[in-house]
């Protein structure tokens, strides 16, 4: 599929600058859906109309890049993209075990995760990063749609430069400056003032044809502070502005109304059609709507959003999420950038507050992120956040080994600290005055590999270097012959360094004990015991220890519980679930559900309080 060329005149430039001309489709993998019948195993637009909402898990490029194949393109109405901020902060949430005070820090992110969500990005990388996905998000975009995105000082201004280049600088609509905290606490000592705003720029696709429902500012105050701050008639309250450009003839229908001022104890004379005063000036009243013993002050909302406070004040809402923006905030701008059903985009939907608020306000909504802990957060939360929510069908994207080896070779380059040179060719950099190569890191290291490099040194007889290889383990008496090599030729010694020697590793499965009993026409499933290893690893409990001496209750590693009734093994489809509301409750871990058929198979999911995830089948 052909890319639209970008709109503006390059305004940026960065070492590795390249458009996206062409994109392919990858394949979408059904995972999970709740509360839809007959899932398709491919999301497309014509499906999507009268079907489920969608959660994507992988990379949002080729994300963005299957939604323009399967149809979106032109049909999304909204965006709200919060990127990394390429800030160098690590975004590890944590948590803490259900009924326990030991916190923990949360789920390890793959080696494609820690790429996004890392400090391991220079300012080329991200400005790429962000260049190729905002091009895609135009793509997406309807005639009449809009692109919020929100960042800090880090890198505001030079997003601001990448957008006028790909929507053009005439669809710029406005830059909102969002008050995110009070200063207080170690801030009110921060040199050169604490930083205290998040910005969000506003583009549209077609600024003449965007979405725009005009939004107010609501606050809501006393009679007595009332009383102080606003004048009062008959009719409440009222402030009073200037009446500018108003006709004689709008003055004397808005004096018939009573909402003409006249200050300084004045009144308004009329006479043959034309308006004077006896003393002071005219003003127009704006009365404030009295509610009990509150008075409500609506005003029309600028660019400077100081009325919605960030978590800190709004901690209910929290969902232990280190990156997540409050609902309120979320609400300002869908309701006033789309319409009922229209659809709305968030692809670093993080904690989910996106799509809960496009849930609650009756927009359809897609929702994507590369965070595993961010794909179940956003499917538990949307199954709590009303009565009946619509359907969700959750698919991965594009989650392949060739990808996890690209991504892996940045974190290692990251880890050992390889100074990578482009120009040197088959090899990938120096590390200590040896010249580095990176072996396929989705295998072990065979003699084949070996023989590689010393093919190329032949090629290289001037070389006196020596070669430090790094590598994902070995083929078994490599080393031993390497050793033996090394001793007979000096020159250009070969060293591996096996990357899960040095701490690289995986996750061992957990371990969970389920029981079905059941005859025929329900089942009852109990979770009788779980354990996992990434927690006990954690918390720094040796697995050989008494298990209960650490940990009072299984279930306080278990986050939720989901059933799937009928489970074919093609996907996971979520009958029943056991999400419980407060961090201090248990799910309940013993449940009866009724069988569809006789020959019907039972499968649990379980997903633990760091969102690794076990299913148990009958």
């Amino acid at each position: 599929m052909k890319i639209t060329p970008v709109k503006g005149r390059p305004m940026l430039h960065w070492v590795g600058k390249h458009t996206i001309d062409t994109i392919n489709a990858h394949p979408a993998q059904l995972i999970e859906n709740y509360n839809v019948e007959n899932p398709e195993k491919e999301p497309t637009y014509d499906r999507f109309k009268d079907g489920p909402n969608l959660v994507f898990h992988g990379d949002n490029k080729e994300i963005l890049s299957t939604l323009l194949v399967q149809g979106f393109r032109g049909k999304i109405d909204l965006i709200y993209i919060d990127p990394p901020f390429d800030s160098g902060a690590n975004y590890v949430r944590k948590v803490k075990l259900r009924g326990e005070q030991k916190e923990l820090s949360g789920e390890g992110h793959s080696v494609i995760e820690q790429t996004q969500y890392t400090d391991i990005w220079a300012n080329d990388n991200y400005l790429q990063f962000m260049y190729e996905r905002l091009s895609l998000m135009r793509e997406l975009l309807s005639e009449k749609g809009s692109l919020y995105l929100h960042c800090d000082w880090r890198m505001n201004s030079y997003l601001r430069l990448a957008m006028d280049e790909i929507f053009g600088k005439s669809n710029f609509l406005n830059l909102v400056t969002w008050r995110r905290q009070i200063v207080r606490g170690m801030k009110t000592h921060a040199e050169f003032m604490p930083f205290s705003s998040d910005y969000i720029y506003l583009y549209a696709k077609d600024k003449d044809n965007a979405i725009w429902n005009k939004i107010e500012k609501v606050n809501t105050i006393s009679l007595e502070e009332a009383e102080r701050k606003y004048k009062k008639d008959d009719k409440g309250f009222f402030r009073t502005s200037d009446p500018g450009a108003y006709s004689d003839e709008s003055i004397i229908k808005l004096h018939q109304e009573g909402r003409v001022y006249v200050s300084h104890g004045g009144q308004l004379l009329i006479k043959d059609g034309k308006v004077s005063v006896t003393a002071g000036k005219i003003a127009i009243k704006y009365h404030r709507e009295t509610v009990g013993d509150k008075v409500i002050e609506k005003t029309v909302a600028d660019n400077i959003w100081d009325d919605i406070p960030g978590l800190g004040i709004t901690p209910h809402e929290s969902r232990d999420y280190p990156t997540q923006k409050p609902e309120a905030l979320l609400k300002r701008i869908i309701e006033a950038s789309s319409n009922k059903n229209s659809i709305v985009l968030d692809c670093f939907v993080g904690s989910g507050t996106t799509a809960a608020v496009a849930e609650k306000l009756g927009r359809r909504w897609i929702a994507a992120d590369i965070n595993k802990g961010a794909i179940q957060t956003t499917m538990k939360r949307i199954q709590t956040c009303i009565d009946k929510p619509r359907g969700i069908a959750h698919y991965r994207v594009n989650n392949y080994d060739f990808q996890v080896e690209h991504e892996l070779q940045n974190i290692v380059v990251s880890k050992y600290g390889v100074e990578t040179d482009r120009k040197a060719g088959f090899f990938d950099g120096t590390l200590n005055g040896t010249l580095v190569k990176i072996a396929d890191l989705t295998k072990p290291l065979t003699r084949l590999d070996i023989q590689l490099i010393k093919d190329e040194l032949q090629n290289r007889p001037d070389e006196v270097r020596d070669i430090t290889v790094l590598c994902n383990g070995s083929e078994i008496g490599m080393q031993e012959e390497l050793d033996q090599d090394n001793r007979i030729h000096p020159i250009n010694k070969i060293v591996v360094q096996d990357i899960q020697r040095d701490g690289v590793t995986t996750y061992a499965p957990a371990e969970a004990d389920v029981k079905f009993e059941g005859n025929g026409e329900s089942i009852t499933v109990t979770i009788e015991d779980y354990m996992s290893p990434t927690i006990l690893g954690r918390l720094e409990i040796d697995r050989t220890e008494l298990f209960d001496e650490h940990i009072d209750d299984f279930r306080a590693q278990i986050d939720c519980v989901l059933i799937d009734t009928d489970y074919t093994g093609e996907h996971f489809t979520i009958i029943e679930s056991d999400v419980p509301k407060r961090k201090e409750d248990f799910v309940d871990a013993q449940y009866t559900v009724t069988l569809p058929h006789l020959d019907a198979r039972v499968a649990v999911k379980i997903i633990d309080m760091l969102g690794e995830e076990t299913v148990v089948t009958e």
